[in-house]
């Protein structure tokens, strides 16, 4: 993703291990809060574990199994999270990308089968993310390309819509498992739609619009599913589908459950890795927009960690797969939240709500939990957000154009991996293409003016060259066709910077070398100045460039500059050498 790492993020350099992280853990347990924040997280847990409801139950709905299992999760997810998370006032949920990434991954299984492989899924996904924080792999998230991950939420987005289209309309679609190729067929039979499922979500939504901006507040979206669910019973419609047509609320808190590892496929392997990179991007942006109050750092792979100890519990509580959710830490810090325990109240307070309602929820009416899915995709798309990838140029456009393609039209798993190795290719592209050249010039005043650089070298003149970019791969390439031609000059020193580059390469080894060849042919020197040592290391060990020939070697001092003006003087005195000896000949 092409987002700026925030100052306060910790770098991804002496991590904490198992042992450190366990310390890390009871102290932050620790630190109680005071009664005034306790009472303020207090409040704001509650605010979340209401907005939660319909969105858990939702995401329910979106993986195809009870919204009871969206409870679950909502109820050991903030829980997990609160106590392992660095970043102290997120919270860990059900997001609908992650649902509805599982809920593609497990394909047509349906029952029992289908509950106990997203049971299996979700602890594996867990697995993956607590692995991935182990081995530190937090700063990769920052070479997800903005745009890929622009037009895979777009992409999202417009299939979580097409995906409930179904539920708001009472039709389900027989044209297979695309869901572009089943609203074509719901638009080819609209006059098999429910007219009163229809009228349910549009109340639904008129009330989420609406119920919000009055004084319920945060309890307007809840209340927006609860007056149609009413309505529904009152008049006694039973052509409209309720949660219990789905499956039967169980009472009480959920034991700990194994899943089986019968329900273990190539597609639940697959499906695991992909939702285990949606969410922890996904969470990484959550990370970096909601810094700590107290301004201490956080630790991406920490967060991971988190994510991915969420995920475990969750799958061996019967829930679904969660992950840093950005509207539900929003409504959180909205609502006051101060310390870590507002996300731990926001998960008790949803355990107190399974334990006290879990009648109510079997009526809830599915059109109204489509309908709220499908507000909520609707928010997620930002189009100036889009039309700014737009108009970066045309590999921004290719990324978001053909990443929400791949979403739309490809499995998620494929999607997900089409977007990783796309992120790649542009970084490799942008990093290739990227490169510049110029010639450094001491003015009279003994300011450095910078120059374009010839593409011919003059003769028996000293060129002084820096380069910007990447020079691996590609970039050492481009270089190579960029640096000034030594064809026909004689005597010719060309002193190439190279301060701030810690390593070199096996390309721009390489490059340099046959570009001494070619000015030795020509009785021409090459000066490699503002070395680091670990780079002369590198270029004595190989043996590609004997540095006590035609190239010569400075290291880097404390003092810019000083490597590269000794370089020049020592280039002058060489050519003065060379015009005595020619003279005396």
């Amino acid at each position: 993703m092409e987002t700026k790492q925030t100052s306060d993020v910790e770098p991804e350099v002496n991590q904490p291990g198992l042992g450190e992280l366990r310390e890390a853990v009871a102290n932050h347990m620790a630190r109680l809060p005071s009664q005034a924040s306790l009472r303020e997280d207090g409040i704001a847990g509650l605010n979340s574990a209401v907005s939660s409801v319909p969105d858990g139950m939702a995401s329910g709905i979106l993986v195809g199994v009870n919204p009871i299992f969206g409870l679950y999760a909502c109820m050991v997810g903030p829980i997990a999270g609160g106590i392992f998370s660095s970043t102290r006032l997120m919270i860990i949920a059900t997001t609908s990308a992650a649902s509805l990434s599982a809920g593609q991954a497990l394909g047509g299984l349906r029952g029992e089968a289908r509950e106990n492989a997203l049971f299996l899924m979700v602890v594996l996904i867990g697995v993956l993310q607590i692995v991935f924080g182990l081995v530190r792999t937090g700063q990769l998230t920052r070479f997800v390309s903005y745009s890929v991950m622009t037009g895979f939420i777009i992409g999202i987005a417009v299939l979580t819509i097409l995906s409930q289209l179904p539920t708001i309309s009472g039709y389900e679609p027989t044209a297979g498992n695309n869901k572009v190729t089943q609203t074509f067929n719901l638009l080819a039979n609209l006059d098999r739609v429910k007219v009163w499922s229809l009228a349910t979500a549009g109340i639904t939504l008129l009330l989420a619009i609406v119920l919000p901006r009055t004084r319920l507040g945060n309890f307007g979206r809840l209340a927006a599913i609860v007056v149609p669910s009413l309505l529904v019973t009152l008049l006694g419609l039973d052509g409209v589908a309720v949660v219990r047509d789905v499956g039967d609320i169980p009472s009480g808190i959920p034991m700990p459950h194994l899943p089986s590892l019968s329900g273990l496929s190539f597609e639940v392997l697959t499906g695991a890795f992909a939702v285990a990179v949606i969410t922890l991007v996904q969470g990484a942006g959550v990370s970096q927009s909601v810094p700590n109050p107290d301004g201490s750092r956080r630790s991406m792979s920490r967060d991971f960690i988190a994510q991915g100890v969420a995920n475990a519990a969750s799958g061996l509580f019967r829930g679904l797969p969660v992950g840093g959710s950005l509207s539900t830490t929003a409504l959180s810090v909205i609502s006051g939240a101060r310390s870590h325990w507002a996300a731990i109240f926001a998960g008790l307070w949803m355990a107190l709500l399974v334990v006290v309602f879990p009648g109510m929820v079997s009526y809830v009416v599915m059109p109204a939990l489509g309908m709220l899915l499908i507000l909520a995709s609707v928010s997620t798309i930002k189009p100036l957000e889009a039309l700014s990838v737009w108009k970066t140029g045309w590999s921004s456009r290719l990324a978001i154009v053909t990443t929400f393609l791949s979403t739309l039209l490809l499995p998620i798993q494929a999607a997900v991996g089409f977007g990783v190795v796309l992120s790649a290719l542009l970084y490799i592209n942008e990093s290739s293409t990227d490169i510049s050249v110029v010639e450094l010039v001491k003015r009279d005043d003994g300011l450095i003016e910078e120059r374009k650089a010839p593409k011919q070298l003059p003769s028996g003149k000293v060129m002084v060259l820096d380069v910007y970019g990447h020079l691996f791969y590609a970039g050492a390439r481009t270089l190579e066709r960029l640096l000034p031609k030594p064809y026909g000059a004689e005597h010719a020193v060309v002193i190439l910077r190279l301060r701030g580059r810690n390593t070199v390469g096996a390309t721009l080894l390489e490059v340099l070398s046959n570009y001494a060849d070619k000015l030795q042919k020509l009785d021409g020197r090459l000066y490699l100045t503002g070395m680091s040592e670990r780079a002369r290391e590198q270029v004595v060990s190989t043996g590609k460039l004997s540095l006590t020939g035609p190239v010569r070697a400075y290291e880097a001092t404390p003092v810019v500059w000083e490597s590269t003006s000794e370089a020049v003087s020592d280039a002058h005195t060489w050519l003065v050498s060379k015009s005595t000896d020619e003279n005396g000949a």
